[in-house]
């Protein structure tokens, strides 16, 4: 059987947490200001990570291997935590990939990764009410919704059949309240389809998918989605926007399912790679959507590393819109994103050339001047996978998410000048 060849996103996460299996948590200075501490511990590949207008904590984890070289488990999961509480209010378990790239390594494990948490109002108003619905018919409250990486169409092919999927590159939304998932769209195979027929785009990988980031926001403007089919809606219904690692590609989904290619991410076109493996949106003050890149291997040694970019996409485009260079320099395998409430952004990096035995930190670039950069928590934040601002402003940020090892998983809070422990 021929296993699944990752050369995407959530593949290099795995692979790079193989290299790291036996990293745990190492006692590290901070930044002047800055304080780090722990949350949550016990995880198991930890990725996405967001909060609801009442402070509870929703975590994605993509689980733990099974036996034997590849298989699915039942270990994905997604996590809602009270605020202030280390014992999950539920657990909504979900399918869990794993592949033996490396016999010498320990698998990759892919499942759940991405998750958004979008609430009708201010984004922490705490006052607002919490339906599980997300639709301004039941009264405002939040939508959640979580994507699960790769593809069944994709898994099937390149294990000649032998793996077969259920929840594979779905995006699905739960409710808040009772975690139930209720089946949204088969993402993984419309991106599939989508780069089989544009194989030209990058001939030596597609067709190829693996949905990664997932971000949710309300349409304060008029919904697009509605625009577009002719029912208008002026309260401000959610849209939905998934990145795709290994199609490269901003797609948003529709309210039927369906995906919108936004804009394809350029690929590199020279050496030493060219894979840009887009892995997070989120939306800045203009209301754009901003993209970071992994680049794995451009970033490790031999190389010079710092070839990871941020671009900028207009949410109402459309393919084959290419993205546009927002910032580059200084970035380093971006594996998640977000704007904080002061306009900064902030991204999690895997790895900063050269690889320490503590590698991951997390960059912060203020909105107005995008050429400029803090970095925070080198040392204190391995493997960092997703992250997302808390309703204390304070940055929490999900670690150790390639790690292998079961339970090896953790949350860690960030706190500077801005916020008071």
């Amino acid at each position: 059987m021929r296993t699944v060849q990752y050369r995407k996103a959530a593949a290099c996460i795995a692979a790079a947490g193989a290299l790291t299996a036996g990293l745990m948590f190492a006692p590290s200075s901070s930044a002047h200001g800055t304080h780090i501490t722990t949350v949550l511990t016990g995880l198991n590949a930890p990725r996405g990570i967001t909060f609801d207008n009442r402070g509870n904590m929703y975590i994605a984890q993509s689980g733990v291997a099974g036996n034997g070289p590849a298989g699915l488990t039942n270990t994905g999961s997604v996590n809602k935590y009270e605020w202030g509480s280390t014992t999950p209010e539920w657990s909504t378990p979900f399918e869990s990939l794993f592949v033996t790239e490396d016999p010498t390594q320990p698998p990759d494990v892919l499942g759940p990764e991405g998750i958004s948490a979008s609430c009708r109002g201010h984004e922490h108003d705490h006052s607002l009410p919490l339906d599980g619905h997300g639709d301004h018919h039941h009264g405002g409250g939040c939508t959640l919704q979580m994507i699960m990486s790769e593809s069944h169409d994709g898994v099937a092919a390149v294990t000649d059949g032998a793996i077969q999927t259920k929840d594979a590159g779905h995006l699905y939304r739960l409710n808040p309240r009772t975690g139930t998932p209720t089946d949204l769209s088969d993402v993984g195979d419309q991106s599939y389809a989508f780069t089989n027929a544009h194989k030209h785009l990058f001939p030596p990988d597609f067709p190829d998918a693996n949905p990664f980031g997932v971000l949710v926001v309300r349409d304060h403007h008029g919904d697009y989605d509605s625009r577009l089919d002719g029912h208008g809606d002026h309260h401000g219904r959610t849209r939905t926007f998934v990145v795709d690692a290994a199609a490269n590609t901003v797609n948003e989904i529709m309210r039927n399912g369906t995906m919108r290619v936004v804009a394809y991410i350029p690929n590199e076109h020279r050496k030493p790679f060219r894979d840009s493996t887009p892995t997070c949106a989120a939306m800045g003050p203009d209301g754009y959507l901003y993209v970071g890149t992994l680049d794995l291997l451009a970033n490790l040694p031999p190389f010079k590393g710092d070839r990871s970019k941020i671009y900028r996409v207009d949410p109402n485009g459309n393919f084959p819109t290419r993205g546009k260079l927002w910032t580059k320099g200084g970035l380093s395998t971006i594996t998640s994103c977000t704007f904080d409430r002061w306009g900064n952004f902030w991204a999690t990096e895997m790895f900063k050339h050269p690889t320490s035995s503590t590698p991951g930190d997390v960059v912060k670039i203020p909105f107005d001047d995008p050429s400029e950069r803090t970095y925070i928590g080198a040392g204190r934040l391995p493997l960092p996978g997703g992250i997302t601002q808390g309703p204390d402003g304070a940055m929490y940020v999900t670690v150790n998410s390639a790690n292998p090892t079961p339970g090896s998983g953790a949350v860690m809070r960030i706190s500077t000048h801005h916020h008071h422990d």
